[in-house]
């Protein structure tokens, strides 16, 4: 438990670090910062995002299901990857930051990358003989974070080869993208989400469990083509993506339903605060399902791939509003850290943060269908991001461990 409650400490310090990279970027936005490549930070932001942050605390959360599981001597060895993950995370940080992709960048990524390799291999042999609820969405994340590696190999064969075109460099970039936080992310927030429930006590029928995953993993499956609508396809291709669209619609709305008919039982376990963080969640999920299957209109999925905003805030809306304010709420709800006021007042700041941030790119990504620039909004999402920076801060300084464990 001492190493867990560590690793959940290190997690809330990486989410930190995503903050300050991402400060620097609003920073050299707004103002002029020469020493700095902008496409360097932003290649070392997002990288850490996806492996130092959020990759990392899932491993985590997984690591303390497993702890009711396997024994000590089991978890040693997923002990040993998440050093490895963190390792490889934080050499990512001066690699990309000085030069963007080199050999260094590209050994650390690949480091990690592999890292998930090792991770869903142990997980489903150690795991073979186990019949719990949340297994299928443990290891449906891993998978399609297994297989959205494909987009970055084929990205790097591009690059060596020198066989660079625009679609396939975009269908690459895309097929990483959506199997990573459609696929891995999601799955496994949907993981520790009914792990959650079941700690207290919620009724989870296994039929039902299985169609809400088979629905949501189908359609994710299928759902990548959602992100190449601009590609020339065949008819019978469209039709598969639109029923894939609606699969993971009826998927999400079974979902809901699953949580709604145990919200008494949350509001016995969970507090205001954590409830409201659900919700808050919950509204960012369903703006995410309504955008998927509002993209299958041919008119909206122009717009929404023509304009970089939108691409942008539609990113914001599931990396940030979704995934890491659900995981910051599963690490303050494993109950091993004191809710002192302020954590509570940090946590807050960071939700409201989180909004404007969306908030904003939003309001810009409308209004660049008719090309109008919002005046400020570089200084307004500095602001913002200063914002979440210092509520980070406050989460990660006050995080103490309650004194019974």
């Amino acid at each position: 438990m001492k190493n867990i409650i560590f690793w959940l400490r290190f997690s809330v310090l990486n989410f930190l670090v995503v903050a300050v990279l991402g400060v620097l970027m609003r920073y050299k936005i707004a103002y002029s910062l020469p020493i700095v490549d902008q496409k360097h930070v932003q290649e070392a932001h997002s990288h850490f995002a996806f492996y130092g942050w959020i990759t990392q605390v899932i491993y985590v959360l997984m690591i303390r299901y497993l702890h009711g599981v396997l024994s000590e001597q089991q978890l040693k060895k997923y002990h040993t990857l998440l050093i490895v993950n963190a390792v490889s995370a934080y050499i990512m940080i001066p690699s990309f930051v000085y030069n963007g992709y080199f050999w260094l960048s590209i050994i650390a990524s690949t480091a990690a990358l592999l890292t998930s390799f090792v991770f869903f291999f142990f997980l489903m042999r150690d795991l073979r003989n186990n019949q719990d609820l949340v297994k299928p969405w443990f290891l449906g994340g891993l998978f399609f974070a297994v297989i959205s590696s494909a987009g970055v190999f084929g990205l790097s064969y591009m690059m060596v080869s020198g066989n660079l075109t625009q679609n396939l460099y975009l269908a690459s970039t895309y097929y990483y993208l959506h199997f990573q936080y459609n696929g891995f992310f999601i799955f496994s927030c949907i993981g520790l989400l009914l792990q959650s429930l079941k700690e207290i006590g919620s009724e989870i029928v296994e039929k039902e469990n299985k169609v809400i995953f088979w629905l949501l993993f189908i359609g994710c499956l299928i759902g990548f083509g959602l992100s190449v609508l601009w590609m020339k396809m065949s008819l019978w291709i469209f039709v598969a993506i639109i029923l894939a669209a609606i699969a993971q619609t009826i998927g999400a709305v079974k979902l809901y339903i699953l949580v709604k008919r145990n919200w008494v039982k949350l509001a016995l376990h969970f507090s205001a605060l954590q409830r409201f963080v659900l919700m808050y969640v919950g509204f960012a999920f369903f703006a995410k399902i309504v955008l998927q299957l509002g993209s299958t209109i041919p008119a909206l999925s122009q717009f929404a791939f023509g304009f970089r905003n939108v691409v942008i805030a539609y990113l914001h809306l599931i990396l940030l509003m979704c995934v890491s304010v659900f995981l910051i709420n599963q690490i303050l709800a494993t109950n091993v850290f004191k809710m002192t006021k302020p954590v509570i007042i940090g946590l807050k700041l960071l939700l409201l943060g989180i909004f404007l941030n969306e908030a904003v790119l939003g309001l810009m990504g409308v209004f660049s269908i008719k090309y109008i620039s919002i005046p400020f909004t570089p200084e307004i999402l500095l602001g913002v991001s200063l914002l979440i920076l210092i509520s980070l801060g406050m989460i990660l300084l006050n995080l103490k461990k309650k004194s019974s464990l």
